[in-house]
């Protein structure tokens, strides 16, 4: 991956793109925006999509992304931590998506602190804020298929160091149109039911959750993202072998194991390096981590004493132990798990020596959003093809350090938009000057979009808000 950064402008934001041909200096006009290339931060993969056991592609392009963008344009950004849809548009036939500039991932936040541990009580608002977004997924038949370190973001590491959003739907699907036998996720974030080639369900998400918070806490892969057959390995030295039943059903179960006869009846064993590369015609991969993990998730909990109070380690693996259910049908959904104990604390609410551990993990809890809290700080985030009118309110009010949007192209590089503000740095830091101005370009979009279902959706919250004010300050007092 290259990566360029361009300290002297702290309002730019980044962009993904495919084609070679932008160039910074460059501009990318959208029929609302214009867009100011400043600088290159990075490279995607720029061919993006699933493929089944068999190798045939399961197409993902642009377009697969942009119908999901539009499926899920009636959430709540912020209230679901959702990454913020802009607009598209056309650059030199390549078709451009915009949208909020974010920080960092979980990935890149470790690799900086080089690997150190995450405690709990930061792990806690992270698992809370993606549950939310799965639920949020869930309820509309998503299935985001592609959960890992790299595709949770944080918003702002300096201001809301702990608040993230899930990015990335280019390999999403809907729950309809899920064929048994596709290939998704990435390997050691790969459901057993994807490896097995059973039906599946939103429930692989939630599968890739679990590994993502056992990542945080481990700094390192739970499961083996090299070697598939190291991963399934490892996921059956930890969790222990799929039931019988899934075995037999799945559709590429003897890729991983071997049906053997019994005194009763067949049985199944994990294969042996040696068999698996003598089936498969592929070598198997060893991956050594920074440390030796237990034969258990309950082995956890001795792990890192001094991150957490032992009773939160207790209430962290038991919520491993639902988003890692071997069987996808008894997975536990995003909602039942935003009502354990490790997300809702009721453990330490309970124990009267962890009352300073409690007061530091209610803390870390303000970060995620509320309704209260999204409404007081941004507007709706609906697919409108611009800005709304209150997301113009929250431009022109930030301060000229934070970011505008991220143009989404498939791989990084930094712009600014004009028609939002124009920033400009006038000598060192002690005489910077901000400048910032709408074009009529800009007026005109504001206006359209308050017309727009966004507009629609905001307006109408603000007036439930007011009316519920409303009521509650002309409530009778009681008498006496």
């Amino acid at each position: 991956m290259s990566s360029w950064e361009t300290p002297e402008d702290p309002s730019a934001a980044s962009v993904s793109l495919t084609a070679p041909d932008a160039q910074a200096g460059q501009t990318l006009d959208s029929s609302s925006s214009s867009y100011s290339v400043l600088d290159f931060l990075g490279e995607d993969q720029t061919d993006r999509g699933c493929e089944n056991p068999e190798g045939h592609e399961v197409a993902q392009d642009i377009e697969q992304e942009v119908t999901m963008l539009k499926v899920i344009s009636d959430l709540d950004a912020d209230l679901t931590n959702m990454v913020k849809f802009h607009e598209e548009f056309q650059h030199m036939e390549q078709t451009c998506l915009v949208f909020e500039r974010l920080d960092m991932s979980l990935y890149d936040m470790l690799e900086q602190r080089e690997w150190e541990h995450h405690p709990l009580h930061e792990i806690r608002p992270v698992a809370k804020q993606l549950l939310v977004a799965l639920d949020a997924l869930k309820g509309l038949g998503v299935l985001h298929t592609d959960i890992k370190p790299d595709n949770v973001m944080f918003v702002n590491m300096k201001d809301q160091p702990l608040r993230v959003k899930l990015i990335d739907l280019g390999c999403a699907i809907m729950a309809s149109q899920v064929e048994l036998g596709t290939e998704i996720q990435p390997c050691g974030y790969m459901a057993p039911e994807i490896s097995l080639g059973l039906p599946f369900s939103e429930a692989v998400d939630v599968w890739g959750v679990g590994c993502v918070l056992a990542f945080l806490y481990l700094a390192q892969n739970l499961f083996s993202v090299e070697c598939k057959y190291q991963m399934m390995k490892n996921m059956v030295t930890m969790l222990g072998q799929p039931q019988d039943h899934l075995l037999r059903a799945g559709k590429y179960s003897e890729q991983f194991f071997i049906e053997e006869e019994g005194e009763d009846s067949p049985s199944w064993r994990l294969m042996t390096a040696e068999e698996y590369t003598a089936v498969n015609n592929v070598e198997t991969e060893e991956e050594e981590g920074f440390i030796e993990l237990p034969n258990s998730l309950n082995g956890l909990i001795h792990i890192h004493p001094k991150l957490a109070e032992m009773e939160d380690r207790m209430a962290f693996v038991s919520l491993l132990e639902g988003l890692l259910h071997l069987d996808g049908d008894e997975r536990i959904s995003p909602r039942q798990a935003l009502e354990l104990p490790f997300i809702s604390m009721s453990h330490l609410r309970e124990d009267v020596h962890s009352r300073d551990y409690l007061t530091t993990s209610q803390e870390a809890m303000r970060v995620c959003p509320t309704e209260d809290s999204v409404h007081c700080s941004t507007s709706d985030s609906g697919y409108s093809g611009s800005m709304d009118e209150v997301s113009w309110d929250s431009v022109e009010a930030l301060d000229f350090t934070s970011a505008t949007s991220e143009l989404s192209w498939c791989s990084d590089l930094t712009i600014n938009s004009r028609d939002t503000s124009v920033w400009s740095s006038i000598g060192d830091d002690d005489t910077r000057e901000e400048v910032s101005c709408r074009s009529d370009k800009a007026a005109d979009v504001t206006a359209a979009a308050t017309a727009s279902s966004g507009g629609k959706r905001t307006l109408l919250r603000r007036i439930r808000k007011f009316f519920s004010r409303l009521t509650s300050c002309c409530r009778p007092k009681p008498e006496d």
